[in-house]
């Protein structure tokens, strides 16, 4: 993919050939997402922006037919492509995301409509099924059955959109600024502002309004990826094998929820330590 990407740089041309053929089929549209990325982050809000602009078409027409996940997908990318272009803060960009996150958790009733709702219904329909005889946790589980559903949609997007950045900024790095995107990606932090009122957010989420449980999943997808990062850094600041990093992600795929939730914390404790600059003094120390 290193091969499209290089192509679709060398001219413009190439590059609203490549954004707009990805985008044309459905299971290539994170494609034309981390190629939208890539162009803006290198050429810029004005002339990147066209480009996306005009290739952005197909993803317009299958939008129109029921399908707005390239849509959003290539208008979240190139949104907090942006922000990281601007002010080289990777942290800022993936805050950004989630705020579009919460913004398309608010509107995924107007553009998935009569889908989400059956989707809604169904999932709880089958829970209280489950609860027959449990009526009332059934009473307390229902009005966040739809909540949830939604939230988790809208992270789904948010992580889409997230990745299709990280994709076009190690495009980036790889053409222009070798290993530049492995380091910015290791010393990736949230600020404590963010990190201490979203885990809090999630934690007691369930004594809030029910939508808040929605908004609360959406949040959790910056503290994720900076778990993740922490992890990363650790590794490459002791220059541990990189085996290690195998692990981690073959134990987020078997053990998704304890792991998202770990890594969720992990954050938060970076956030509030620098786990990464501490291991560096101790080395320095040594």
């Amino acid at each position: 993919m290193k091969s499209l990407a290089r192509w679709a740089m060398s001219r413009r041309l190439y590059a609203f050939i490549a954004v707009a053929g990805t985008l044309m089929v459905p299971l290539l549209f994170w494609i034309g997402g981390a190629l939208s990325a890539l162009i803006i982050m290198r050429q810029g809000v004005k002339d990147g922006g066209r480009v996306v602009l005009w290739a952005s078409l197909p993803a317009i027409a299958w939008s129109a037919i029921g399908d707005s996940t390239a849509l959003i997908t290539v208008i979240g990318a190139s949104l907090i492509a942006v922000v990281l272009r601007n002010y080289q803060r990777l942290d800022w960009a993936l805050l950004l995301a989630t705020g579009l996150g919460v913004m398309l958790f608010a509107l995924l009733p107007l553009l998935y409509g009569d889908v989400l709702i059956a989707v809604i219904s169904e999932i709880e329909g089958q829970i209280m099924t489950a609860l027959t005889e449990q009526p009332d946790m059934a009473a307390t589980v229902q009005p966040m059955v739809a909540p949830v559903v939604s939230g988790g949609l809208a992270a789904l997007h948010v992580i889409i959109c997230i990745l299709c950045l990280f994709l076009g900024r190690y495009w980036q790095s790889e053409l222009y600024n070798p290993k530049g995107f492995g380091r910015e990606f290791n010393q990736l932090r949230l600020p404590l502002a963010y990190s201490l009122p979203a885990t809090g957010l999630v934690v007691f989420a369930g004594a809030l309004q029910p939508s808040m449980v929605g908004v609360s999943v959406v949040a959790t997808v910056p503290l994720f990826f900076a778990g993740l990062a922490v992890f990363h850094g650790v590794v490459s600041k002791t220059r541990t094998s990189s085996n290690w990093l195998a692990v981690l992600y073959v134990a987020v795929l078997v053990f998704e929820p304890y792991m998202y939730t770990l890594l969720i914390f992990v954050a938060l404790l970076d956030s509030l330590t620098d786990i990464r600059a501490r291991l560096k003094d101790t080395a320095e120390d040594e």
